[in-house]
C-alpha cells in the first residue's frame, strides 16, 4: 500500500527522533518537535495505522512507538534526505585523512587499513574494510636495486600509484647491469596486470640463452609477481569492535552483544558482506536483509575508489538506528580526501 505525504512525514519525523533518542517516541514528541501543524490526536491515528502496516511497534502498552526494519528500509530508499557534513565534521574528517595517510603508503592493503581506522574513528561505529579484485591493476614501473651481495630491492609502481616492495635473491650482474636489467624488465612487465602475468609462463623467449644473470632475475621477479597476485583479496580489516558498547541498545544487553562479537570472529564470513554491493558507490542492508550481520545490525558501505579504479570497499557496523546520512557523507568525503592525497592533488577548503 502506498504512503499518504502525511504517513511519510510522520513515520520520517519518528524515524530521526528514534535514531537521535534511542528511546520509543511519541505523538507528542513528533508534534513539539517536527509536525507543530498537526494535532497530537491525527499524529496517533496516523502512527496506530502504521503500525498495522507493519512500520512501527509498541514496545508496552503506555510506551512511545519504535521504528521496525521495513520502517528503516523506507526511511533509507526514500525518506532520508541527504546531509551534507558541517565545516567541523569535514575538519575533523580531513585531519583523520591527512594523519592516517601522512606516512607512505606501500599497497592497496595499507589503503584499506587506513581507511578502516578513520572511518571507525569518526562514525564511532565498528568499521570494515576489503581490498577489491584488482584484476586491472597493471605494472607502471619496476626498478631492482641491488642492497648487498646475492640481495635486491624490487620496487613496483602500479597504475594505482601504489608501491610494492620486496626484497629477492638476485644473481650477480656486472657493472651497470642493473641499469640495463631495469630497463628490459619494464619493457617486458610495463602495462600488464599482475593477474595476467601469474597465469602465465611469460615472455620468456625474449631472454636470449646467453643472458643468464637476467634470466634468473626474470624468474625471481615472476615469482614475487605471483606472490602479490595470489593474495587473498577477501582479507577483512576491523577496527572499532568494541565501540558497539557506546549504544544502550548493547551496553544492556549481554547476549546482544556477545551475539555481535562472536560474528565479527567470522572474518571470512563477514568479507561476504561486501558481494552484494559491489560496484554501487553507496549500500545500505539494514537486519535480517543480510545473513552476515549481527542481530539487530545495519551496514552502510562504499567502494574505494583511487584512479577512476575500485581498490576496494569500506563500511560499518552498527545499531539498525544508525545515522544514515551521517555515515554516507563520511564515507563520501573520506573515499574524495582519500583519493586526493594518493593522486599527488593538494587538499583545498572546500
Amino acid at each position: 500500500m502506498t504512503l499518504s505525504q502525511r504517513k511519510k512525514r510522520i513515520l520520517w519525523a519518528l524515524v530521526e527522533e528514534y535514531i537521535s533518542s534511542a528511546q520509543p517516541v511519541s505523538s507528542q514528541d513528533i508534534q513539539l518537535k517536527y509536525l507543530t501543524d498537526c494535532s497530537s490526536a491525527t499524529i496517533r491515528n496516523e502512527l496506530s495505522a502504521l503500525e498495522s502496516m507493519g512500520y512501527l511497534h509498541q514496545p508496552h502498552v503506555s510506551s512511545g512507538r519504535v521504528p521496525t526494519e521495513k520502517a528503516f528500509r523506507l526511511y533509507v530508499d526514500e525518506l532520508m534526505e541527504k546531509q551534507p557534513l558541517s565545516s567541523t565534521e569535514y575538519a575533523l574528517v580531513e585531519k583523520k585523512v591527512v594523519d592516517a595517510f601522512s606516512i607512505d603508503i606501500t599497497s592497496v592493503e595499507d589503503i584499506v587499513a587506513n581507511v578502516a581506522k578513520v572511518l571507525s574513528e569518526i562514525t564511532n561505529y565498528t568499521s570494515l574494510a576489503v581490498k577489491g579484485d584488482l584484476d586491472t591493476e597493471k605494472i607502471k614501473n619496476i626498478t631492482v636495486l641491488p642492497i648487498s651481495e646475492g640481495k635486491a630491492l624490487v620496487v613496483i609502481v602500479t597504475d594505482l600509484n601504489v608501491l610494492k616492495d620486496n626484497i629477492i635473491d638476485a644473481p650477480n650482474l656486472p657493472t651497470n647491469g642493473y641499469a640495463a636489467a631495469n630497463k628490459w624488465l619494464n619493457k617486458i612487465f610495463v602495462g600488464k596486470s599482475f593477474k595476467e602475468l601469474a597465469v602465465k609462463t611469460g615472455p620468456m623467449e625474449l631472454v636470449a640463452k646467453e643472458m643468464i644473470g637476467l634470466r634468473d632475475l626474470y624468474k625471481k621477479i615472476m615469482e614475487l609477481i605471483v606472490k602479490v597476485a595470489n593474495r587473498r583479496e577477501t582479507d577483512l580489516v576491523m577496527a572499532g569492535a568494541t565501540k558497539i558498547f557506546d549504544y544502550p541498545e548493547y551496553c544492556g544487553d549481554i547476549d546482544k552483544t556477545k551475539n555481535f562479537l562472536s560474528v565479527l570472529e567470522h572474518r571470512s564470513e563477514m568479507a561476504e558482506i561486501f558481494k552484494d554491493g559491489q560496484g554501487l558507490d553507496f549500500s545500505v542492508k539494514i537486519g535480517a536483509e543480510s545473513e552476515q550481520l549481527p542481530d539487530g545490525c545495519s551496514f552502510v558501505s562504499a567502494k574505494i575508489s583511487l584512479n577512476d579504479k575500485t581498490v576496494g570497499s569500506a563500511g560499518v557496523i552498527g545499531p539498525v538506528r544508525m545515522d544514515y546520512k551521517k555515515v554516507i557523507s563520511v564515507l563520501d568525503q573520506i573515499n574524495k580526501l582519500v583519493e586526493k592525497i594518493l593522486s599527488g592533488n593538494k587538499i583545498e577548503d572546500e
